[in-house]
């Protein structure tokens, strides 16, 4: 399902809708919510006013699909940028599972990673993707050795890959693990990364995501 929008105002609106109507699924099965968040300029104000409007936010254990191997205080951190969108600090302090456990050792860190994420290898009801002008989603990049692992193992985990750009040390869940997902949205912005989406000449990252999941929900606006 592809929904479009004039505005990034409306891709925020609705899409806050639908992440909510989403969750509440989860919480009258399961008591609980599993959501992994991505970073980037356009989740941000989606956070913002989750947070704003989501009347069981301390229902919700967040995780994150992807993270730069940084201090979790540090400008380029996902894990800083959705604290900083969410005002309840009994969930800043009890909700978030962060990436990075461990700075001095990149390997021993993964080893962490892996077992604190072991609720969300177990069940993850919802994923929030965004994509690079690449085709890379996640942190899961074209022509990276490390992401070639993280995209083609049949193992549901948490991969090191290595960006093209600063910070280069990554940490990513597999696409296998955000491809269990129960539900997988997707917001983009811009002509330009919409031409990268529909370029079926192309097997980039997020082609894989789409060819996994036919039923994933594209919210895109055009500016």
């Amino acid at each position: 399902m592809t929904k479009s929008f004039n505005h990034k105002e409306d891709l925020i609106s609705n899409g806050v809708n639908s992440i909510i109507m989403s969750m509440e699924k989860s919480l009258a099965k399961h008591n609980s919510v599993r959501v992994l968040l991505s970073g980037g300029s356009t989740p941000g104000p989606i956070y913002k006013l989750l947070n704003k409007n989501c009347e069981f936010i301390d229902s919700i254990h967040f995780g994150l699909v992807d993270e730069r191997y940084v201090n979790p205080l540090s400008e380029f951190s996902n894990e800083r940028l959705i604290r900083d969108c969410l005002s309840d600090e009994k969930v800043k302090k009890n909700n978030i599972t962060g990436m990075v456990f461990d700075k001095s050792d990149k390997y021993k860190n993964l080893q962490i990673v892996r077992e604190k994420y072991t609720p969300f290898i177990e069940r993850t009801d919802l994923v929030i993707l965004g994509m690079g002008k690449d085709g890379h989603t996640a942190s899961i990049f074209p022509a990276d050795e490390g992401s070639k692992t993280a995209y083609e193992s049949s193992e549901k985990t948490i991969f090191n890959t290595n960006a093209p750009d600063h910070p280069q040390d990554r940490i990513t869940c597999g696409m296998d693990l955000i491809c269990s997902a129960q539900t997988i949205i997707l917001f983009i912005s811009g002509m330009d990364k919409w031409q990268v989406l529909n370029d079926k000449t192309k097997k980039l990252p997020i082609h894989e995501v789409m060819k996994r999941r036919s039923d994933i929900n594209i919210f895109y606006s055009k500016a």
